[in-house]
């Protein structure tokens, strides 16, 4: 009988052996197929520019080719779920910004995805900030004149957002609870940077990308940043912060799988991802776009991504935001 045992358990070892060198295996052997990558935003957005700019890095350290795919429509939420539905086996990869899956929950009424539960993290790959900018037609040209303004006379400036779930939008609900500024805001469907530089609307909180275009029109001003420190293209700009203590926002770019991808390739995309956002090139054409790399792991990436949600909630919470169909 105790023949028969150790018998038993040798095959049951042997198996687990057997199993554990079959996975190994696979993982080595990954990618053996091009890998797409879905950009759930239109050509053009930061989201579509950096994606595409990582891709081409990427595509040399897997070893194999990486197909970008944009897949637009609903604030996002069709390209996360086109990710969501995928095969969990590592060839087909979310690149998005926060938005997507730090604010969506809180603004999105009745969210097909649930960003914790169907999505994996693999690694930011990078972040930028958002500059005020104001008409310069308006006689305002420090921060803190902006806020004293606009306690002032509540509701007369009036903000350009895209959207009433987008980033400045909340950005801007944010800087009311702290501040007590009120704003008039101004929803637009598209880019509305004519209306800015036409004084239809005398303020935006823009994506820095977009900012030096802007400023050599000559016919706005910057008035701060909203990151956590002053951006290397941006030294003499002062933050938020530093008139509004806690006051940050950010905008950052990751990559996520579907839940149930193994860990194995879990763990070799996000050194991959690491290993393209560290690429000095890298770092030089983010530079030029007003952006810096943001290589994490995927644990990082997670917690993150967990405590701004969390920060977004309250803003929601706060100023009564009703999620939007």
């Amino acid at each position: 009988m105790n023949s028969r045992r150790k018998g038993l358990r040798a095959l049951a070892l042997m198996s687990l052996l057997g199993l554990s060198g079959l996975a190994a295996g696979q993982t080595e052997r990954y990618p053996s197929a091009p890998v797409r990558l879905i950009l759930p935003a239109a050509a053009g957005t930061g989201v579509d520019i950096l994606g595409r700019i990582a891709a081409q890095y990427l595509g040399d350290v897997l070893g194999q080719a990486v197909v970008v795919e944009n897949v637009v429509g609903a604030s996002g939420v069709i390209g996360v779920q086109r990710v969501v539905r995928a095969k969990p086996d590592g060839y087909t990869l979310l690149f998005t910004f926060n938005q997507t899956i730090t604010m969506n929950p809180h603004v999105v009424a009745n969210l097909p995805y649930d960003p914790e539960k169907d999505l994996v993290p693999i690694s930011r790959f990078a972040e930028s900030t958002f500059v005020w900018l104001v008409n310069a037609q308006v006689p305002i040209t420090t921060f803190p004149e902006l806020l004293r303004h606009a306690k002032a006379n509540p509701s007369k400036l009036a903000m350009g957002v895209t959207g009433y779930g987008s980033a400045a939008y909340l950005g801007a609900q944010m800087l009311s609870l702290q501040t007590g500024a009120e704003l008039l805001h101004v929803n637009y469907a598209n880019n509305f940077s004519a209306n800015l530089l036409s004084n239809e609307v005398q303020l935006s909180m823009s994506p820095a990308s977009q900012v030096p275009g802007l400023l050599a029109t000559g016919k706005v001003r910057a008035l701060a940043q909203t990151g956590t420190r002053r951006a290397r293209g941006m030294p003499d700009l002062p933050t938020v912060s530093e008139f509004v203590p806690g006051h940050v926002i950010e905008a950052w770019y990751g990559v996520w799988v579907p839940q149930g991808t193994p860990k194995p390739i879990v763990l070799a995309l996000s050194r991959a991802w690491m290993k393209v956002a560290a690429m000095p090139e890298v770092a030089a054409r983010l530079d030029k776009l007003g952006a810096e790399p943001g290589g994490s792991s995927a644990e990082a990436l997670a917690d993150h991504a967990r405590r701004e949600a969390r920060t977004w909630a309250e803003v929601v919470k706060a100023r009564g935001i009703r999620p939007s169909q």
